[in-house]
């Protein structure tokens, strides 16, 4: 299945390594297929400027930067958490992505694509106030602390 999640990340880099991990027994989480998906969506841009000047979905918030020394993780520095809305293909169910501190929006992706079908015959005031009461209805996990070690790059990527 196909869902829009928005994703809190110290970097957009970390997008794919994040979601196209290996988990023990299960294979990868899922195949990241694009990033920063609003630019492809009007009403998911509007979705998310509602979010946005609501107040339910700032555009950052501070997370802590973790570093493993002797086997144990430690918190090395605290960041700023950037939003980023991405689309992923997955089979893990919708509540998986939901428990993961670093995801704060899941939306499957045929739901949006019908909603947005259903309005874009409006226009103006009509459309906006279409998307901000799918906002409205929107289950946002914001509260959990964002904690993660960011992936390493190859030693090739970091020579140039």
């Amino acid at each position: 299945m196909r869902l829009l999640i928005a994703l809190r990340l110290f970097s957009e880099h970390h997008a794919k390594p994040g979601i196209e991990a290996n988990l023990k027994y299960s294979g990868p989480r899922g195949q990241l297929i694009d990033i920063n998906i609003e630019r492809f969506h009007p009403a998911l841009k509007n979705i998310i400027d509602y979010l946005r000047t609501t107040e339910r979905l700032p555009a950052s918030r501070p997370g802590n930067v973790l570093r493993t020394v002797d086997g144990e993780k430690i918190i090395e520095r605290t960041e700023e958490c950037r939003l980023y809305w991405c689309e992923v293909e997955t089979q893990r169910e919708i509540d998986y992505w939901q428990s993961l501190a670093e995801v704060e929006v899941v939306i499957a992706k045929d739901e949006f694509v019908k909603f947005a079908q259903g309005i874009r015959c409006r226009a103006g005031a009509a459309y906006i106030t279409a998307c901000e009461e799918y906002a409205a209805q929107l289950a946002v996990e914001s509260g959990k602390p964002i904690n993660y070690e960011p992936p390493r790059r190859p030693a090739s990527d970091r020579a140039a």
